[in-house]
Formats: C-alpha cells, structure tokens, sequence
C-alpha cells in the first residue's frame, strides 16, 4: 500500500520532526538535572531544529502534503505543530500569504506593502529593507493571529486550528506540571529563539533581491552541503517561480530563472547574505547576444507561453514588437500632451 503522496524521502523530515520534538521534551522535563552545557547545548541545537522544521518541514508539508491519507496528514500536522510551538495550519495560511504577494515593496499610494511579511513593511525609508535584527526579533509579535483565523475559515481549516491549539495547550501545560522551571527557563526562551532565526531565514532568503517580478524576488544559494542537510531549501528563487514543485524535484526549475548578473545569488548559504550589491548592478544588464535585461525576460516569458513557437523561431520579430510597443507608448503620450496644450491655448 502506497503511504507517501509525493516521495519517500519526506520521511527524513518526518522523522527530523519527531526527533525535534522528543529531545524538546526531554531537555524540558530534564532542565535542573542536567549540567549547564549540556542543557545550554540542547537549547543551541533545538533553535536550529526550529528553525530548521519553519523552513523545511513544516514549510514543504504546507506545499505538499506528505501523506496520501487526510487522516494521517491531519495527525501530522497536530503532531509538527508541537515543534515549531504555533498550529500548522495557521503557518500555513501565514505562508500562503507570503507566496501570494512575494515579499512585496512598499506601494507609494498605500505607503505599505501587500505581504505581511515583506522585509520592506516596517522600514523608515521608502525602497529600503528593515534591519534584519528588528525583522527577527519583533516578527513573531507582529503577526496578525485575527487575519490568520479568518482565511483560516475560508480554507475550512478552523476545526484543525482548533485541534492543534488545543493540542499544544496541553502539551505546555503537561511540561509545565513535570518540570515549571524547565518551561520557563528553557522551553519558552528556546521557543522565542526559533522563532527568531525562522524570521532572520525568512529575510536573508529575499535580503537584496528585487521585488516585483517572480523570477528576481528571492535568493538562491547553491551549496551542496547547504541544500543536503536543509532540504534543497537553498533554491529559493526557483521555489517562489513554482512553489507547487516539490522539494525533490526543485532543481530542475533552476534551468527557467535568469542568468546570475541578473539576480541575487549567495554562495554558502542564507546565513551569509549580508551587504548585497546595490539594485542597479542587476537591471538594465546587457547579455551576450546584445539584448538588454528586458528584452531577455520578454523573451523568456513569451518562450514559456502558448506563442513560444512564433517567438523562438522569430526572435526579431518579438524584440521588433516590443519596441513597437514602445514607440507606441511614446507617441500616445506625445498625443495627449498636443491635446492639452490645445485646450489650454483654447482656454
């Protein structure tokens, strides 16, 4: 009988998952009895393990969920929400959002950005990203559980909420009665962590990007070692381009995102994406064949619709109706300046 929906391979994270949870409980039960170190280092490795279960755990079971059973998919998901301390479902619906609207910028009408947890919401200065100690620290209190509730609702997901709310509760609850300094001195500090490094992730994984277009929102980053322990995570511009792909498979879609001059790329990982270039160092970059940035991704985007035929048969033609367009635009607004000007010289 066929058990996963996807691959076998989602045990490791199943299993990564579990294991997250049990040393969870255990350093918990055991704080006070174990020595410093060894309860300071199981604190180090559970942030990591939060961190780690946000960003591909419980972010890959959102996308695609591992099992083919609804039953066994629904007690993973109360199961997982033990680990990252928030119900999965409401993660999910976070999430969603943010695939929604890609870490969008600030609108200049609106004076906000549409995705809730743009890099660019909070910030001082339009066009500028927050600071990634602010982002960390204070995103987890931002976040809008009333929002979350209601498209919760419209998902049909609110009786799971509820369940794994329920579910969590007795789990702090329980670790309280066995060990209450264990919950206050370690669970909570080591919970609040996590989610301050699925935070810091989540914006090193669009820090200097360019937002507004699906293949230069995000970050990339093509370690080996990097994407074998986190679950090919590192392909994150190729995540936000099809975020329906699972995390197996996620490579191939590197072959349909632009040349690395023309978006951000780190090596290593994440965790290094400090000081990007600025912006303009991307756009308006000349490939090798002569054409400018926007023309290629003209050219892109047409070859992956139902024109490709004509447009890679005929690239001239489709850089000459690209201009054309151009030209177009120039001459209807040359029009209506002359007719204003008409009218203010009638007047």
């Amino acid at each position: 009988m066929k058990l996963f929906a996807h691959s076998t391979k989602d045990i490791y994270l199943i299993i990564l998952a579990l294991f997250e949870v049990a040393l969870l409980v255990y350093s918990s039960v055991s704080y006070g009895h174990l020595p410093s170190s060894m309860t300071l280092g199981c604190g180090a490795v559970l942030v990591f393990l939060i961190c780690t279960n946000f960003q591909c755990t419980a972010h890959n079971f959102l996308h695609n969920p591992f099992f083919i059973s609804n039953r066994l998919n629904h007690v993973f998901s109360i199961i997982n929400t033990l680990g990252i301390g928030v119900p999965q479902s409401l993660y999910r619906v976070h999430h969603l959002h943010h695939h929604k609207y890609n870490n969008d910028a600030k609108d200049p009408v609106t004076g906000t950005t549409k995705d809730r947890t743009s890099t660019y919401r909070y910030a001082r200065k339009p066009g500028q990203e927050e600071h990634i100690i602010s982002y960390a620290f204070l995103g987890f209190f931002r976040s809008s559980f009333s929002f979350m509730l209601q498209e919760a609702n419209k998902r049909g997901l609110i009786g799971l909420v509820v369940v794994e709310t329920c579910a969590l509760g007795f789990f702090v609850v329980l670790l309280f009665v066995l060990n209450w300094k264990g919950v206050l001195y370690f669970f909570l500090p080591v919970w609040y962590l996590g989610q301050c490094a699925a935070q810091a992730e989540n914006y090193l994984e669009h820090h200097g990007a360019i937002p507004g277009n699906r293949l230069t929102d995000s970050v990339s980053c093509y370690n080996t070692f990097y994407n074998a322990i986190w679950f090919n995570n590192g392909y994150h511009q190729e995540h936000h381009y099809r975020p329906q792909v699972h995390w197996t498979m996620i490579p191939a879609v590197q072959s349909l995102m632009h040349p690395a001059s023309e978006r951000r790329i780190v090596c290593g990982t994440h965790w290094f994406n400090f000081n990007p270039p600025p912006r303009h160092m991307y756009v308006r970059h000349t490939t090798s064949h002569g054409q400018t940035t926007g023309s290629a991704q003209f050219l892109a985007v047409c070859r992956r619709s139902k024109w490709s035929k004509y447009v890679t048969n005929a690239p001239r033609l489709a850089l000459l109706a690209m201009a054309g367009s151009r030209a177009a635009c120039k001459i209807s607004s040359a029009c209506s300046h002359a007719l204003r000007y008409r009218k203010f010289r009638r007047n």
